[in-house]
């Protein structure tokens, strides 16, 4: 499974509905190159794996030490130390071996040893006793034996994720986000390891290919609607000049910013980019490109994972995972429906208050709401994202006892809606993205920076890597709890009066709230009951107000569901504690017990909280 470096609260690209023809694919022409004389690039050679027998022998070694705590370290740096653009994206380059630092291998067969590797650890880990540990490393236990567990059934569904598929879902987009934006480096040593990397694109593509051919080999092809749309952005960097690239575009921008580096040295790292990207870069995405304009002459029109042998089986392990198991499909599905209803009846009361008919759509209604909400100039967007995230951060200490020393930034672009952690040795902050490049209704703003970043994602994750915790704990990633945490920080505003006297503001959170419930009916109906693209747009344009990002769902099975899952859960254990402690019950110790302990599974939070309540009522 791919680490995903952002959390969302909306698609970053919404795209209509494609017919099953591959004529939409982009025909790749790659610009002629300019290669600088004077530069030579050296060869990259194909990954060389240790043998796994005495890898996992040298694994099982480091793994004897005296307590779980060590364990927990050293079973933490071995893993950490496979993944080399995980590390790059910490900044912890005092990790990283700058003479033979490699992009993370995505082999299956890499990936089949790292299954190995966790399923040794899991071993050692369930050779503890549990009974016997503290309160603190009894949940340490829970949360890694939670998601060795889950790394290693990832790897056995390895056949239905989608290696090309758009955005940050797949390896062209994930790649790309690690250079342009997770990749800050700070001195020409760490340019020049940029460099390396960039020259083993080529490789990591490569992989892309072999993977799809493998996918194709199991009967999995990314269904024609997305896979078009997905082959026309890699199409899109195969014909552009090296120049105007998002690889260059950044380096060259992080480059101008250094001051101890020379002029001299910064020309021969602007060259070396150029000539990398030109030689190695382009012709990996024009590769790419044709190999995927071909499977769409094979790619089903349908788009749900369960017409695929197997895929049942797979969506219900999705749902598992990004729900911790509290429901099945039927039920989540049903759930959606239920919430809607809620929701719908929540809006009716701000429209009748704002006067507005009661026979019109959601979508007709929601229009009234833009017409009637502020329309902030595109070159007022980031100001205005910098309030709103100014203002809440005046109102945390209200609700929270510790708030995390990181701050986070407003990134304006193109596009926008999500967040990216910062990094551990803080050259790079938290940043929420903004689409910044056009005007745009006030209605969603104020929720929109709620979840991207205080107090929703940036307040919880960045305390995260802050608290005094195993790194793998600092460093969880439970969609549940990390989206569930998001939605229920809109919540939260709501319930402390940030929308008081605004309407406008309150039925723009309410609109993403019914997106996340109505995700619940249309994640399920696409993979379990065989929806049609359309047929889940529908629903989403009836109940929500606009289309959907159908596609996004339908490549990312089961995810969206975390959304709305994890905030009830939120609810129902801060009302429990509520209830519970009476007098004693205080919603800033709530808050510090939920993301004072990391990111984890929505059971192992349930056993947290019932733990804090115990011991609460157990305080004199």
């Amino acid at each position: 499974m791919k680490k995903i470096l952002f959390v969302t609260a909306i698609s970053l690209i919404q795209i209509a509905c494609g017919g099953s023809s591959s004529s939409n694919s982009t025909a790749v022409t790659p610009p002629p190159a300019v290669i600088p004389p004077s530069i030579t690039l050296p060869v990259i050679n194909d990954y060389v794996l240790v043998d796994t027998s005495t890898l996992l022998s040298e694994v099982t070694s480091q793994l004897q030490v005296s307590n779980i705590d060590d364990f927990f370290t050293e079973a933490f740096n071995i893993t950490s130390s496979r993944n080399s653009d995980n590390l790059i994206s910490d900044g912890l380059f005092d990790l990283v071996d700058n003479d033979t630092v490699q992009l993370t291998n995505i082999s299956d067969t890499f990936n089949e040893q790292s299954k190995a590797i966790y399923q040794v650890i899991l071993q050692h880990l369930e050779n503890y006793d549990r009974s016997s540990l503290s309160q603190s490393q009894q949940i340490s236990y829970d949360v890694y034996q939670a998601d060795l567990t889950a790394k290693i059934q990832w790897i056995d569904f390895k056949d239905f994720e989608y290696p090309a598929t758009y955005g940050f879902f797949g390896w062209p987009g994930s790649t790309e986000t690690f250079f342009t934006q997770a990749f800050t480096f700070n001195d020409k040593a760490q340019a020049d390891i940029y460099l390396t990397l960039l020259n083993q694109l080529s490789r990591r593509f490569t992989q892309i290919e072999t993977l799809l051919d493998s996918r194709k080999a199991a009967g999995i092809i990314e269904p024609t609607v997305t896979l078009n749309y997905s082959q026309g952005l890699v199409a899109g960097i195969a014909n552009s000049a090296a120049s105007t690239t998002s690889y260059y575009q950044a380096f060259n921008t992080q480059l101008s910013a250094l001051d101890n580096i020379s002029d001299t040295d910064k020309a021969t790292l602007r060259e070396t980019a150029l000539l990398t990207i030109n030689e190695k870069v382009i012709p990996a995405y024009a590769s790419l490109a044709s190999k995927m304009s071909v499977l769409a002459n094979e790619a089903p029109s349908q788009i749900g994972i369960g017409q695929f042998p197997g895929g049942k089986e797979f969506y219900d392990f999705t749902l598992n995972y990004y729900t911790s198991g509290i429901l099945t499909s039927d039920q989540i599905h049903q759930l959606g429906i239920d919430e809607l209803a809620r929701i719908h009846s929540e809006m009716r009361v701000l429209f009748d208050q704002l006067g507005y008919p009661q026979n019109e759509t959601i979508a007709q209604l929601y229009t009234r709401v833009n017409n009637d909400a502020d329309l902030i100039p595109a070159n007022q967007t980031k100001a205005t994202y910098e309030a709103l995230i100014a203002d809440a951060y005046i109102e945390l200490p209200k609700y929270f006892n510790t708030l995390p020393q990181q701050e986070v930034v407003v990134v304006g672009g193109t596009s926008g809606g999500y967040y990216i952690a910062g990094s551990d040795d803080g050259s790079r902050p938290g940043a929420f993205y903004a689409n910044t490049s056009q005007d745009s209704p006030y209605t969603t703003m104020p929720t929109l920076a709620y979840h991207e970043a205080v107090p929703g994602h940036h307040l919880q994750i960045a305390l995260a890597n802050e608290l005094d915790l195993p790194l793998f704990r600092k460093k969880g990633n439970f969609t549940s709890f990390i989206e569930g945490w998001g939605l229920y920080a809109e919540r939260l505003a709501k319930d402390a009066n940030w929308y008081a006297n605004d309407a406008i503001g309150d039925l723009g959170r309410l609109q993403f709230e019914a997106m996340r419930a109505a995700r619940l009916v249309v994640d399920t109906g696409i993979h379990n009951k065989g929806w049609s693209y359309n047929q889940a747009d529908q629903f989403h344009i009836e109940n929500v107000g606009f289309s959907g990002a159908i596609a996004r769902y339908s490549v990312w099975p089961g995810q969206a569901t975390a959304y709305m899952t994890g905030m009830l859960k939120i609810l129902e254990l801060r009302q429990k504690a509520k209830t519970e402690l009476g007098d004693a019950y205080d919603i800033r110790e709530f808050h510090d017990v939920v993301i004072g302990n990391g990111s984890m599974p929505l059971n192992v939070l349930t056993t947290v909280v019932e733990n804090y309540i115990a011991d609460t009522l157990a305080t004199p």
